[in-house]
């Protein structure tokens, strides 16, 4: 398994505020692919999402499809909590 994918990141604005969603892979070591939301600049909500959850995680386009899938259901709740 190699250490880490390449992450994502996504502007937004939603009822006038500038919200930014960052999603990484913390590799090996941490086990987790994390997702912060960040709303006018400061991190809002952060979101972990564990490798023991993602079936096949060995696999580095496995991973890298979990992280895409992750980082848009995080937009999908941003646009529905902010």
């Amino acid at each position: 398994m190699t250490s880490m994918v390449p992450g994502e990141n996504s502007d937004l604005y939603i009822n006038g505020s500038q919200v930014h969603v960052q999603t990484e892979d913390w590799g090996l070591e941490q086990k987790v692919l994390m997702s912060r939301v960040f709303k006018n600049g400061s991190v809002f909500k952060t979101f972990k999402l564990g490798y023991e959850k993602i079936a096949m995680v060995e696999s580095e386009k496995i991973r890298r499809d979990a992280l895409v899938r992750f980082h848009q259901t995080i937009i999908d709740w941003s646009y529905q909590q902010i």
